[in-house]
This record gives structure tokens, sequence and C-alpha cells, in this order.
């Protein structure tokens, strides 16, 4: 699992992190947090929190993208 930011533009989402040249035609879940600020920093445990959260919420999704 690999986890990253970016903005949505149009059907576009623009990071700029290259090293995601590695990961072309690979599906993705997209997970939009509507949030006033653009950007936090958060601790390592809170992170991890809210990515456990995340993944408990769409397990079926993650499911269905590891067939």
């Amino acid at each position: 699992m690999y986890a990253m930011a970016g903005i949505i533009q149009g059907n576009s989402v623009i990071t700029n992190d290259k090293s995601l040249e590695k990961f072309n035609g690979r599906k993705v879940i997209i997970t939009v947090l509507e949030d006033e600020k653009q950007f936090d920093t958060v601790s390592d445990k809170k992170l991890f929190a809210v990515s456990d959260s995340l993944i408990e919420q769409n397990m079926e999704a993650y499911q269905e993208l590891a067939k």
C-alpha cells in the first residue's frame, strides 16, 4: 500500500511525486478530504489510526481491487 497527497484538477489528480510512475496502470482508491486547510502535519500514530480506519471502512473495495 502506498499513500500520498495531491490535488484534483478536472478529472486528474495532480501530485509532485515522481515515484508514482512505477505504479502506472494500477487501480487506486482516492479519498477526498473535506478540509478548509490544505495541509496539516500529524503524528505517525494519528496517521496510522486514520489509515486503519479508512481501510476498515473500505474493506469491500480493497477486496475487489485484490481480485
